[in-house]
């Protein structure tokens, strides 16, 4: 039987001190996605960091399908841990700084429990540019529960600039390129490979509601990969979205 208490300990353990752990042993680990959630909630109460928004991972049908999940995993936004464009980070700050292109909102007010996306837009305040930098507390790589338990792998998150007019824009789907020290990471060009913006907010409104949770005004939430996530060591990291600008951040080697 999964025992919440000692798995949430293990991992809190580990996100406050910094170190990296084994896999959770067997007798304590989540089975399935709820009790990882159940994990995750107390992690972050063990934690005592206040919540600043969400990330959603895994946003793309295709994705979701291939782990049984029935919409993206869900996981928080840390505060003291948004970052504007340009910040900087070391070694001693992130273990595996896996690197994200993505898009962020920020809300202005909070949608029905029953929103759809087209009524979600309207409590939006702003769009962004980001950068998730994504990181891990486990020595290895994990499959998709054990990494939900583990606060869904939040470290640092970097807000870029506000995207101009867009409710007008049709900017879903262009070309992201992510790249380290001006080598390339990642790139896409293809409009399915994009995470289902609107779409992933309409489940999270949803999700949040039947835990009794809503969005609120300033939430900050990103909404998942535009290309593939990678994991890189240290350097200046840019995400560049074609015709709409760059976000960039610096990990410094210590």
């Amino acid at each position: 039987m999964t025992d919440i208490t000692a798995a949430s300990r293990i991992l809190a353990d580990a996100f406050t001190t910094h170190t990296l752990i084994d896999p959770l042993p067997a007798d304590i680990a989540p089975k399935n996605f709820e009790e990882a959630y159940a994990i995750q909630d107390a992690t972050l109460a063990t934690v005592g960091i206040a919540q600043a928004g969400w990330k959603l991972a895994v946003a793309t049908r295709a994705a979701q399908e291939k782990i049984g999940a029935d919409g993206p995993l869900v996981g928080p936004l840390l505060d003291g841990r948004i970052l504007g464009d340009g910040a900087t980070l070391t070694t001693d700050d992130i273990h595996f700084p896996n690197i994200e292109a993505e898009i962020a909102v920020v809300m202005d007010s909070t949608p029905a429990p029953d929103a759809t996306s087209s009524d979600i837009l309207d409590h939006i305040r702003s769009m962004h540019l980001a950068i998730e930098i994504a990181d891990r507390r486990y020595h290895e790589k994990q499959d998709p529960i054990q990494t939900l338990a583990d606060l869904n792998s939040t470290s640092h998150f970097i807000l870029g600039a506000e995207i101009d007019g867009w409710r007008d824009l049709g900017f879903i789907g262009g070309k992201v390129t992510t790249k380290s020290d001006g080598e390339i990471l990642a790139s896409n060009d293809d409009p399915d490979a994009w995470p289902e913006i609107f779409g992933g907010l309409e489940y999270l409104v949803g999700f949040l509601a039947k835990r009794g949770k809503s969005l609120k005004a300033g939430d900050v939430i990103t909404t998942g990969a535009c290309a593939l996530p990678t994991i890189t060591p240290h350097g200046k990291i840019e995400a560049i979205f074609e015709g709409l600008g760059t976000v960039t951040a610096e990990i410094k080697k210590l």
